[in-house]
């Protein structure tokens, strides 16, 4: 009889470990890796490049990606604290108060932007982009 129990708890204990493991892994933050270079990082809401091409400050609204590309678009923050790579005069031509768009070569190792919409859509033509926005689920949603 004290055996059975014995097993029982084991196996309990087992059970509980195994649900807090899931919990535990459940509510980490995460990464979305899209090459050795690019990754999307779900707790600051912000694309990392190497430091060649540089990186996305938040906020990023969604974005999207193939093995070739990643589109990507933006809703500037005022401030960014200095773990950011990428110039401090990013050209938010519109200020920050409007939608930016991005793009990232893969291949070449290349973040092009911020743009406006129309210069966005020509830079995908050029490139024979064909990737869309579809409300990407692994996005950090904040209200913007």
């Amino acid at each position: 009889m004290v055996g059975k129990m014995k097993i029982r708890f084991v196996i309990f204990s087992f059970f509980l470990a195994v649900v807090f493991l899931f919990v535990y892994w459940g509510s980490q933050p995460f990464t979305v890796k899209f090459s050795k270079d690019f990754y999307y990082d779900y707790d600051l809401n912000s694309i990392f490049g190497n430091s060649k091409a540089g990186d996305i400050p938040p906020e990023i609204i969604d974005f999207s990606y193939d093995n070739n590309f990643v589109v990507v678009k933006q809703k500037p923050k005022s401030k960014y604290s200095g773990m950011y790579n990428c110039p401090e005069d990013l050209n938010y031509k519109n200020g920050i108060d409007e939608t930016y768009y991005w793009l990232i070569s893969l291949k070449e190792k290349k973040v092009y932007g911020p743009m406006l919409l129309e210069e966005y859509n020509i830079l995908c033509k050029e490139k024979n982009v064909q990737l869309e926005f579809k409300n990407n689920k692994y996005v950090k949603k904040k209200n913007l």
